[in-house]
C-alpha cells in the first residue's frame, strides 16, 4: 500500500502506541486524522496529524457523532487504525458485569459499531483503487488467555473474531482487515487500569518496535500480525 496521499482515521491517536503509528502514517505521506477522547488529552496528539476529532469510545453518543461525521464528509476515507483500549485486572470471580461490560464496550463493541457504519467508504476506496484496509491491534490475548484478565482477554478476542468475519465479508470488496497481535508493550496501559491492579508483568516491547512493524505490514498488504512477528 503506497500511503502517499491516502487518508487514515488512527483512533487513540493520544495514545503511546497511537501516536507513533499516527506519526509514521504522516511521515510516509499519509493524511492522517487523529482521534482524542476529550479536549484535554487533544493536546497529546502529534503535530503531524491533520486532523483531530473527539472520540469517547464509552459515549455512545460520541461514537455515533463521528460515525455520521466520517460517512458523511466528502474527503475519501482510505484506512482505520484503531489503537484505542482500556485494561482491567481481576478475577472471573471477583470482575463485576459492569467493570466486564465496560472493557467489551470500549474494546469491540464501540469500535465495531464505528467501523461498521464506515464501510461504504472504504469500498469507495476500493472502487477508486485506493487499497483500503482496516486494522485492528488485538494483542496477543486474542491467541492466549491469561489468569486475572477474563474480562479483558474476551473484549480483545471478541474484536479479534469480529475482525476475522469482517474480512471475509469485505474479500470481495477488495477492503483489507489486518489484525496485530504483539505481546506486552510498554505504552504504560497497565498502569492505568479502570479496575484492578496489574501484575508484575515482565518488562515488554518498545512501543517502537510494535509501532514499526504495524506501519510495516500496512504498507506490505499484509493480512495477519500473529504474536511471533514481534519477537526480535
Amino acid at each position: 500500500m503506497d500511503l502517499t496521499g491516502k487518508t487514515v482515521l488512527v483512533i487513540g491517536a493520544t495514545g503511546a502506541l497511537g501516536g507513533l503509528i499516527g506519526n509514521a502514517l504522516a511521515q510516509a505521506g499519509a493524511t492522517v486524522i487523529g482521534t482524542a477522547r476529550t479536549n484535554d488529552s487533544a493536546a497529546r496528539l502529534p503535530a503531524s496529524l491533520a486532523q483531530s476529532l473527539l472520540l469517547d469510545l464509552d459515549d455512545e453518543t460520541s461514537v455515533t457523532t463521528l460515525a455520521t461525521y466520517l460517512a458523511d464528509r466528502p474527503e475519501p476515507l482510505d484506512a482505520i487504525v484503531n489503537a484505542a483500549g482500556i485494561v482491567g485486572f481481576g478475577t472471573v470471580e471477583s470482575t463485576s458485569a459492569a467493570d466486564a461490560g465496560r472493557l467489551m464496550r470500549v474494546n469491540h463493541l464501540a469500535p465495531a459499531h464505528l467501523i461498521s457504519r464506515v464501510i461504504p467508504r472504504l469500498v469507495e476506496s476500493a472502487v477508486a483503487e485506493r487499497q483500503p484496509v482496516i486494522v485492528g491491534i488485538t494483542g496477543i490475548v486474542s491467541e492466549q488467555a491469561f489468569a486475572g484478565m477474563a474480562a479483558y482477554v474476551a473484549s480483545k478476542t471478541a474484536h479479534a473474531a469480529w475482525l476475522r468475519a469482517l474480512a471475509l465479508e469485505l474479500r470481495r470488496s477488495k477492503v483489507r482487515v489486518l489484525d496485530a497481535h504483539p505481546g506486552h508493550t510498554e505504552t504504560g496501559l497497565a498502569s492505568r487500569a479502570v479496575f484492578g491492579v496489574a501484575p508484575n508483568f515482565p518488562l515488554g516491547m518498545t512501543a517502537e518496535h510494535v509501532a514499526q512493524v504495524i506501519v510495516a505490514a500496512i504498507v506490505a498488504d499484509e493480512t495477519a500480525l500473529p504474536s511471533e512477528r514481534f519477537a526480535g
